[in-house]
């Protein structure tokens, strides 16, 4: 379809869309300090007039931006997830995903962000919303894959034990590329954890 004879809400979507793409790939490539509104208006390929009518601020795109990407892999990571077969290996291969998305580029992207937040008190609020709001999606990617513990006293506990050390070994890995002797102990325990929740929830 001709770019001209496109409705606008999907112009402005796909404008909003493509700065929001070329954000994340900037705070990859040149961390949070060497962003900013101009360089990922170039790199979109729109006017800074054009990006500014979508975000005011640097602090404002940036999180923004961490927020689209971070939508759309949960989308894609529960949708990857097989919905029948041994629950067990479903739950080791959703920690298998998380661990790669986590060991990714938009994990770096986040993790800029967070680190910058420590700082400048502009990310500060903002970052904290998009925290509640990726723990909230976690949280419905692991009950959609687990139906029916999301109730046991224990849940939230394995959940967070499990996400949090995810990010954390992530972390300490990070520039490191042979981490599967590792990964494999971290993973085997938590699948062991989660068996405990499911034997709780047949009993």
């Amino acid at each position: 379809m001709n770019e001209e004879r496109r409705p606008q809400k999907d112009r402005t979507a796909a404008t909003r869309a493509g700065v929001l793409e070329a954000t994340v790939e900037l705070l990859v490539e040149r961390g949070y300090a060497g962003t900013s509104t101009r360089l990922a208006a170039e790199k979109a390929g729109v006017s800074l007039g054009a990006l500014q009518h979508h975000f005011r601020t640097k602090a404002e795109l940036t999180v923004e931006a961490m927020r689209f990407v971070n939508d759309r892999l949960a989308g894609e990571f529960v949708s990857a997830i097989p919905r029948d077969g041994d629950e067990l290996e479903r739950i080791a291969l959703a920690l298998d995903r998380l661990f790669v998305v986590f060991r990714g580029p938009t994990f770096a992207a986040a993790m800029e962000l967070h680190l910058a937040a420590r700082t400048d008190q502009s990310l500060q609020e903002p970052m904290s919303q998009l925290h509640d709001e990726d723990q909230q999606r976690i949280r419905e990617s692991a009950i959609a894959l687990m139906p029916g513990v999301e109730n046991q006293p224990g849940f939230d506990a394995w959940l967070l034990m499990s996400v949090s050390a995810i990010r954390g070994m992530a972390v300490a890995t990070m520039g490191i590329e042979e981490v599967e002797q590792e990964w494999d102990l971290l993973r085997d325990r938590l699948v062991e954890s989660a068996n405990e929740l499911l034997r709780q929830e047949s009993a």
